[in-house]
């Protein structure tokens, strides 16, 4: 997520099922906002335990087969760079799946294409179950990919790079070229971005009925995927208030079958600066929902109907030290707000709902410091590649 809008590529087995008792399991992605039981709401103390950890980069969280924990992975560095100081990019297929319900990480899918771009490795972003399959969303769009490194990685990332992919056993496959379609929409509206032409798809949700809704944090996009594997671009998330972009970063329906788009803004923005929008797929208006938020990085609803919103760092993009994030609470009847795991989170992305009522973001989800960008620099704290976490809340 630390370079969505600075980078301009951007941004074998399983687990007895019985280990899924110890972190809560839920049924399959998007049955936990509908659940016909409504645990209560979590308060302020709700505990705070690490379930899972090891992991690469940890980005997104679902239900997967069984009802097995699934996070993906963007990875660590990959090999084969290009450039010299700063500029320098490096590409290849560090990327994973990792079912995580034994609490140790177990890749039941790898070599999925990642890049890093000196401050974080991009690659495996969002993820979502449907219909008896993992789907995978990865960065950038096959246009991003540099004519400098070698053909034969070129040809490999071009069939991953910015697609929908479905996971069959332990291989994959592109069936929707998002990152393509929406990197293409901002060469045809670059009086709308600075920055464009760029492309990061990024948040994935399924959308009742058939297909998928997604977000690009590059190009700003809320688009809808047909179960065809078409690819239309619904809205653009428009820039905040200071001019900044909106950064799109999570996706989720809500049992009234709208869609929420949370946003982590671009930089420099404020604490309070990130939006919650809401899209009515019926007359295709789109809305503020919510506002008064910090770098969202994550956002969906739980057992309980209750909004929740993980928040990247609370002291706006980019932090001013530490990127130490929190989850928000969104009473459903009340809209009163609840700040849960204060001060215990890590640069915390995505979010999942537990049947039980509790909820689960990843923490420590990337290579810290980062110390190109001050004011990163100032940082009592070091996490390499490997310490991602899940953590439960409740």
């Amino acid at each position: 997520m630390w370079r969505l809008k600075t980078s301009r590529l951007l941004f074998a087995g399983v687990a007895a099922a019985t280990a899924l008792v110890g972190v809560g399991a839920g049924p399959s992605a998007g049955a936990e906002a509908h659940s016909a039981h409504h645990p209560g709401h979590l308060t302020s103390n709700a505990p705070v335990t690490v379930v899972a950890s090891g992991l690469n980069s940890p980005r997104s969280l679902v239900w997967g087969p069984r009802g097995h924990l699934i996070v993906s992975e963007a990875g660590e560095t990959p090999p084969t760079c290009v450039g010299t100081g700063f500029p320098t990019k490096c590409f290849g297929f560090t990327g994973s799946l990792a079912d995580v319900s034994s609490g140790t990480p177990v890749r039941i899918v790898d070599g999925l294409a990642s890049n890093f771009n000196q401050e974080e490795v991009v690659g495996a972003n969002g993820l979502t179950y449907s219909n008896g399959h993992l789907y995978v969303l990865e960065t950038g769009s096959e246009q991003q990919i540099p004519d400098t490194i070698p053909a034969d990685l070129t040809a490999q990332l071009t069939k991953q790079y910015g697609g929908l992919l479905k996971v069959s056993g332990t291989s994959v496959r592109s069936v929707a070229n998002v990152g393509s379609v929406d990197y293409e929409w901002t060469v045809a509206h670059k009086d709308m971005g600075s920055s464009y032409p760029e492309s990061n798809p990024y948040a994935v949700t399924n959308k009742p009925g058939g297909g998928f809704y997604t977000v690009n944090a590059a190009s700003n996009t809320l688009d809808s995927v047909d179960r065809w594997g078409n690819v239309k671009v619904l809205k653009w998330i428009p820039k905040t208030s200071t001019g900044v972009d909106s950064v799109p970063s999570c996706v989720a329906v809500g049992p009234d079958q709208s869609v929420y788009v949370g946003e982590i803004t671009g930089k420099p923005s404020s604490n309070t600066e990130a939006k919650i929008f809401k899209y009515n797929p019926r007359t295709g208006d789109l809305s503020v929902w919510q506002s008064g938020f910090s770098a969202i990085s994550g956002c969906g609803f739980g057992a309980n109907g209750d909004f929740y919103v993980t928040e990247f760092d609370t002291t706006g993009f980019l932090p001013t030290g530490d990127p130490i994030g929190d989850v928000i609470q969104i009473n459903h009847h009340t809209n009163e707000r609840t700040v849960l795991a204060s001060g215990k989170l890590f640069a915390p992305t995505g979010f999942l709902a537990g049947r039980d009522g509790s909820i689960y973001v990843a923490s420590k989800t990337m290579m810290w410091p980062a110390c190109d960008d001050a004011p990163a620099c100032t940082t009592s704290s070091t996490v390499t590649a490997h310490d991602g976490e899940i953590i439960k809340i409740g």
